[in-house]
C-alpha cells in the first residue's frame, strides 16, 4: 500500500489500530510508521536515530539537547527550553526501533539531572504505547538501565 498518499490521520489510525491489535510488527504499521518518520518536518528523524545508534555504540546517554541538536530541533547556540523536548518524538522513535528489531534506544536518554522520575514515566509509556511488557518482578528502573545495556551490547554487534 502506498503510504505517501495517506493522511497523517490516517497514518496514525493505522498505526494505532495496529497498535491496539497488538500487531505493531505488521508490514502495514511498519510501512506507516516508517511514512510518518520521513514526514516528521520539526525533527530529523534519520539524523536522531542515527545519533542515537552512535551513543549506544560509544556506550553513552545523551540528553535531551543533544538529541535535539542531532534531529535539527534547534542549533548549539540556541537557549535551550524545556518544551523543546516535546519536539522529540520519543514514541515514534520507540516505534521504530521496536518494528526493525532494536532494543528501546530511548534508554539512552536522560535529562541533564540523570535518570528522573519523569524520564522514566516516559519511558515506561513508550514501551506501553508499543506493546512492550516489562518482565514480573522488574522495576522500571531496572529495565531502564537493563534495556540501556542491552543497546550498548546490540551496538557493538552492529
Amino acid at each position: 500500500m502506498d503510504m505517501s498518499s495517506k493522511s497523517d490521520q490516517q497514518l496514525q489510525n493505522l498505526v494505532d489500530n495496529h497498535r491496539s491489535a497488538g500487531k505493531l510488527d505488521a508490514p502495514l504499521a511498519v510501512a506507516a510508521i516508517e511514512e510518518q518518520a520521513r514526514r516528521n518536518t520539526t525533527f530529523n528523524f534519520k539524523a536522531g536515530i542515527e545519533f542515537l545508534l552512535q551513543a549506544a555504540r560509544d556506550r553513552r546517554a545523551v540528553n535531551y539537547r543533544q538529541l535535539a541538536e542531532a534531529g535539527n530541533v534547534l542549533k548549539a547556540s540556541d537557549t535551550w527550553h524545556q518544551h523543546m523536548a516535546r519536539k522529540i518524538p520519543l514514541s515514534q522513535i520507540v516505534d521504530y526501533a521496536h518494528t526493525h528489531d532494536m532494543p528501546a534506544i530511548t534508554a539512552l536518554v536522560e535529562t541533564t539531572q540523570g535518570v528522573t522520575d519523569s524520564i522514566l514515566a516516559g519511558f515506561q509509556k513508550g514501551l506501553n504505547d508499543t506493546g512492550i511488557r516489562l518482565p514480573v518482578g522488574i522495576s522500571i528502573r531496572e529495565y531502564y538501565f537493563a534495556e540501556r545495556q542491552r543497546t550498548f551490547d546490540w551496538a557493538t554487534d552492529k
